[in-house]
């Protein structure tokens, strides 16, 4: 008997919590909406991949050092540049040497390059295997893949249309602009520190202002809700700046990697998306009218960015505009590629358009609302 006043207590908490959540009816609207809007920007995401792999195309540099003449009535190289050049979704540029297409992969002109090594047509008339280098970038998931596919697609065909059954095209793959250091710490840490700073700092700045006690007080002084806006985002984005340097320390050192950049341009992204994150925070929060609402609003924001974060599937023209993508971008560009952080000036403007439209809409939901809940 002693443990049935306990149950009972129990349970009459649970019937009132289950009744709170219950008159909340944005939170409950929110509970039931999370899987149509979960769902929905995975399709989204999809369908954007469909479209980038519909609509663009694969572009190919080729170089042709095969200077064997053995093949008779036939130069073998060039008919394997246009075997390659026929198949659907590839463009091909043909280049004299090495380095310029070297050049073109490191400004992005090109998804990978070809070099038809000297001996090539020689190796096939002897019915040896060939073989052929593909250069991709590593900051270019997308060409890596699918360049060697085409290779290898052009290899069926060539030999088809050839009759060959022995002799074989065996392509080699070369990743460039890989820091030096563990190939996969390198690429799938550039994605957490990114990430880890973003979601950490959009987790606790979701909180800020809603339910904030101290905050209803403050504001019955001269404190305006701009300033309250402008240093909530403050203070957090300092935050995220300690959290950031010691996520770069630790994986910098950790992995023993060589980047090829500094730690100052890697503090300036990281600033970037821990002001990104802190704002994306400040407007959950400014939005909901309880914590509930606010965690609610932050794992729709998770998820959502998890989706389109382009890690996983390439989401098309969403990466150019989120700031999660764009910080990815960034570290690739300088740390993979060694350029300078003035050359990424035009993902900068655009997180920092992004920084700048998430304050002006807490600014204004602030300023609508009457009281803080």
């Amino acid at each position: 008997m002693r443990f049935v006043q306990p149950i009972k207590r129990t349970i009459s908490l649970t019937r009132k919590e289950i009744q709170t959540i219950i008159k909340d009816r944005t939170a409950m609207l929110l509970v039931f909406l999370l899987p149509f809007i979960t769902i929905g920007t995975l399709a989204l995401a999809i369908q954007q991949n469909d479209i980038q792999t519909e609509t663009v195309p694969l572009f190919f540099g080729v170089i042709d050092q095969d200077t064997t003449d053995t093949y008779p009535g036939l130069d073998l190289s060039q008919n394997f540049t246009a075997t390659l050049t026929s198949i659907e979704g590839v463009t091909v540029t043909i280049y004299d040497n090495e380095s310029t297409a070297y050049l073109a992969l490191f400004r992005s002109e090109i998804d990978a390059y070809l070099v038809i090594p000297d001996g090539f047509e020689h190796a096939l008339a002897m019915d040896l295997p060939a073989t052929v280098n593909v250069h991709t970038s590593s900051t270019q998931l997308r060409g890596q893949g699918e360049a060697i596919i085409a290779v290898t697609e052009a290899s069926l065909i060539f030999r088809q249309n050839l009759g060959w059954i022995r002799s074989e095209i065996l392509p080699i793959p070369y990743v460039e602009f890989v820091p030096e250091g563990d190939t996969l710490a390198i690429q799938v840490g550039a994605f957490l520190v990114v990430f880890c700073i973003f979601m950490a700092i959009a987790l606790i700045s979701c909180q800020s202002i809603v339910g904030d006690v101290p905050l209803r007080r403050m504001l019955l002084t001269p404190t305006s809700k701009v300033e309250v806006v402008f240093g909530k985002i403050t203070a957090y984005t300092i935050i995220g700046m300690i959290q950031g340097l010691l996520l770069v320390i630790l994986w910098v050192v950790g992995f023993q990697l060589q980047l090829y950049t500094d730690l100052l341009t890697l503090m300036v992204i990281v600033t970037l998306m821990a002001l990104a994150g802190a704002v994306s925070g400040v407007v959950i929060s400014s939005f909901s009218t309880s914590r509930l609402q606010a965690n609610q609003g932050f794992l729709f924001l998770l998820l959502g960015m998890m989706i389109l974060s382009g890690m996983f599937i390439d989401v098309g023209i969403i990466k150019e505009f989120l700031p999660m993508n764009l910080g990815m971008t960034m570290i690739q560009e300088t740390a993979f590629k060694g350029l300078p952080l003035i050359a990424t000036l035009p993902d900068i403007t655009r997180i920092l358009i992004y920084i700048i439209g998430a304050i002006l809409i807490s600014i204004l939901v602030m300023w609508r609302k009457r009281t803080l809940a």
